[in-house]
């Protein structure tokens, strides 16, 4: 895949899958090899810091500005490398989880392979447009300021730590994308069952399979000794797959029980991806707080720079900053576009489920909605970096 293909040429990603020990081990050797070329490139620019950073007006002593930024860019780039060494069990397990749902998605609708397959795509190009972009501003910067031999150098020192850099807050947003994805489908689910009851990719209730005028109610029928009891095998809270067919099992008890088998799957669905989210907090605290305290830097050292430059009235280099200060803050608002979107897919699903609760006592469809309302009231969807700050929009204005 080729998303999976990026991340580990940038050392982001350190595992392939659980059944290609190979192209596991290679990517652990390749992001090792990466933190050693890269601990030598730090100990390079401290040691070559006269050089590098001269202070040009006086020609002594260094110019703090550029030392601090190409410092703090590295050692970022080797904070986010290492996390992706400590924590690779983490995101291995987590892909497990995301992983594990899917089967589950399937049997609520016939939809969700080619859903999942559209998710990934958007994602793909996504990334791919981020790249180019990415690509045409640092040529542009090369090609507007460094023509010096000196700042050349410094320029191929520093720019690979900051495409790495950028590409971790794509690396995030694709975590949380691929949980957006399967959300989305949970939130069509619920539009269908609070619309007529049905599932999407479900067959409907035709004048065969309807419930006769005078059937019982949802508990009589669920009861254990009654007649009519469920003849549906369930192996695990995804498993459906042994569900015999509407029409065998009979329309007077299938009709009801096809949308509370799919609200059982939802409900479970939703827990796991929900724990996945926690996952995911919790396995890219460093890198991300790292990330984001080199965007400040960044973007003061940018910004006083300018102010400089507008001071002394040279604009030849102004360009240079805005573009570097534009593709920092477009990952970051990548990511933070990320969760925004998968809240609010959370939310969503939250207020289907509270137009659907004005049922009758024996309604079991609308108890088990009621209860999953709870539940989404009471378990929140937030992404987070540790407790330190929340990831939305609202962190984009603090920064």
């Amino acid at each position: 895949m080729l998303v999976t293909l990026i991340f580990q040429l940038c050392a982001l990603q350190t595992y392939a899958s659980t059944d290609a020990p190979l192209g596991s081990s290679l990517a652990l050797l390749w992001c090792i090899g990466n933190c050693i070329l890269y601990v030598g490139v730090l100990t390079f620019c401290i040691i070559e810091r006269r050089w590098l950073f001269a202070d040009a007006r006086t020609g002594t002593g260094i110019n703090f500005i550029p030392f601090i930024k190409t410092s703090i860019t590295i050692v970022t780039h080797l904070v986010v490398l290492l996390e992706a060494l400590i924590a690779r069990g983490v995101y291995r397990a987590l892909d497990v989880r995301v992983a594990s749902v899917d089967g589950a998605l399937g049997h609520l609708t016939d939809r969700a392979v080619t859903s999942l397959a559209r998710a990934q795509t958007h994602f793909r190009n996504k990334l791919l447009l981020f790249c180019a972009f990415c690509c045409a501003i640092e040529l542009g910067i090369l090609a507007l300021v460094y023509s010096d031999p000196v700042q050349l150098a410094l320029w191929c020192l520093t720019v690979p730590s900051l495409v790495i850099i950028r590409l971790k807050h794509l690396h995030h947003a694709y975590h949380i994308d691929r949980l957006t994805a399967r959300f989305d489908i949970l939130r069509e689910q619920l539009e269908s069952l609070v619309a007529d009851g049905v599932s999407l990719g479900w067959p409907k209730p035709t004048e065969a399979t309807a419930v006769p005028p005078k059937a019982q109610t949802s508990l009589t029928r669920w009861k254990m000794n009654g007649p009519s009891r469920p003849a549906v095998i369930v192996d695990s809270w995804t498993g459906l797959s042994t569900m015999k067919s509407p029409v065998s099992i009979g329309a007077t008890s299938q009709v009801d029980r096809v949308p509370l088998l799919r609200m059982f799957v939802a409900k479970g669905t939703y827990l796991t991806l929900w724990h996945a989210s926690k996952d995911l907090n919790g396995c890219c605290v460093y890198s991300q707080l790292a990330n984001l305290l080199q965007n400040f830097i960044q973007c003061t050292c940018d910004l006083y720079s300018l102010y400089a430059l507008l001071y002394l009235n040279q604009l030849d280099d102004i360009f240079a900053y805005i573009l570097s200060i534009v593709a920092t803050f477009t990952a970051l608002g990548v990511a933070l576009a990320a969760c925004e979107n998968c809240k609010n897919q959370v939310g969503q699903m939250g207020q289907l489920l509270y137009k659907r609760l004005h049922g009758d006592e024996a309604d079991l469809l609308a108890k088990m909605l009621e209860n999953f309302s709870l539940l989404l009231q009471h378990t929140p969807m937030s992404f987070s970096l540790g407790g330190f700050f929340d990831m939305d929009f609202v962190l984009l204005k603090e920064v």
